[in-house]
């Protein structure tokens, strides 16, 4: 059993820089936003918030993958198998986005959530990259999920 010593907690607490706070919080309004117009929006918004919900996780999963993939390639021997997995996220997210042709809104929002937090699964237990990465990715994925969870359940009603 590995136990942490002083200098690694204080490691652990190296504050995330303003900047990326405040492009990390700004990454979740969209989330926010199209979720409260597809549950509570006006009829004719709806199913305009729900593409766009499902656009934008897409998005941010092709960004999620991308962001693990260039911190894999920056290593001196990038490891095959953590560049295959990286790409994983972005197709899980365009198979999602396409799953709309077959399969109801409530399996696209629950797929989603289900890769948004096996992402952040894989990110906050072997994360490369700076100290405060895992707590800005628990922030930023609780952010979206619930926004997911919200619309899901919307969708679980129609």
């Amino acid at each position: 059993m590995a136990f942490q010593t002083a200098a690694d907690h204080m490691q652990d607490r190296v504050p995330v820089p303003l900047a990326v706070w405040v492009c990390g919080l700004a990454t979740l309004a969209p989330f926010v936003l199209c979720s409260a117009l597809f549950c509570y929006g006006p009829i004719d918004m709806r199913q305009v918030a729900l593409i766009s919900l499902l656009a934008y996780s897409t998005a941010m999963l092709s960004y999620l993958g991308g962001v693990r993939c260039g911190l894999e390639i920056e290593r001196p021997r990038p490891r095959w198998l953590t560049l295959g997995l990286s790409l994983l996220s972005p197709l899980a997210g365009f198979g999602l986005l396409l799953g709309g042709l077959k399969f109801e809104p409530a399996w696209q929002l629950s797929g989603f959530l289900l890769v948004f937090i096996l992402q952040w699964l894989w990110d906050v237990t072997n994360h490369d990259g700076p100290a405060w990465r895992p707590r800005l990715r628990t922030l930023l994925t609780s952010g979206a999920a619930i926004s997911l969870a919200f619309a899901l359940e919307q969708a679980l009603h129609l």
